[in-house]
């Protein structure tokens, strides 16, 4: 089922399942969607672990813009959602784990969180090429199959998921003019460095980080740093949550 959340002037575009006691928070990473979730919703099913929602962030997906784009401003959108849910654990891909990580500063209802492939080190010009990104004007592209090539290698899904899947097809949006774009405002890229030494620091419940064993934007030795139990996921890359689901879900038992 989706449905959409409002706080403040966002209305996020948010999928909800399962039944259970525990609520799982499933946030995405930097120019994805909630789509890249599927295969551990399914799981969550499947044994009957609990409910499960899937927001689009603010300026991705079916989710609409609107900047001024902050890891706490994307984290308080989140907080309709879980504030009467009882018992709640956060997985988190990038960037979403690091907006896991803040909403496990502040909210007591929070048991657990897995933050996957976080990237902590970074270097200026890093910072700097994202800082461009964000000031670049919006790119349309003539057919659909070009935006969805496009977002596949943006995102790092090229090769993982299939071109007419939903998960490909919602990193898309098509204009008034029969032109297409990615789904995500460019101005996301403006987020800057997280703190994540810090957040894990702060928190107020579990802390797992966690990587793919060949993931190059979060390597093991760098988590291990401010997470000494900090777990690789054998033979995965950054999207491990879209290759093997399975061994996300052995994080979380």
């Amino acid at each position: 089922m989706t449905t959409a959340v409002y706080h403040g002037r966002a209305a996020l575009n948010v999928r909800r399942g399962g039944m259970g006691d525990v609520t799982y928070l499933l946030l995405h990473g930097l120019g994805a969607t909630g789509e890249v979730w599927q295969g551990l919703t399914g799981l969550i099913e499947q044994h009957n672990a609990g409910q499960w929602l899937v927001p689009d962030l603010r300026g991705h997906g079916r989710s609409p813009w609107g900047a001024p784009y902050t890891y706490e401003s994307l984290a308080d959108d989140l907080l309709p959602l879980i504030k009467d849910s009882g018992r709640v654990v956060v997985v988190g891909h990038s960037m979403g784990g690091v907006i896991a990580l803040v909403l496990g500063g502040s909210q007591d209802n929070i048991e657990q969180i897995i933050g996957l492939g976080i990237k902590t080190r970074w270097r200026d010009e890093e910072l700097a090429r994202m800082q461009d990104l964000a000031e670049r004007p919006v790119r349309w592209l003539t057919t659909r199959e070009e935006a969805v090539e496009r977002y596949l290698k943006v995102s790092g899904l090229i090769g993982l998921v299939e071109v007419e899947s939903l998960c490909a097809q919602s990193g898309v949006a098509n204009g008034d003019d029969d032109r297409y774009r990615l789904s995500a405002d460019p101005g996301i890229y403006a987020v800057g460095e997280p703190p994540v030494a810090a957040l894990v620091s702060t928190a107020r419940c579990r802390v797992l980080l966690a990587a793919g064993e060949h993931d190059a934007m979060a390597g093991l030795e760098e988590l291990k740093i401010i997470d000494p139990a900090a777990t690789a996921l054998a033979g995965l890359g950054h999207n491990a949550q879209v290759e093997d689901p399975a061994a996300l879900w052995s994080l979380l038992h």
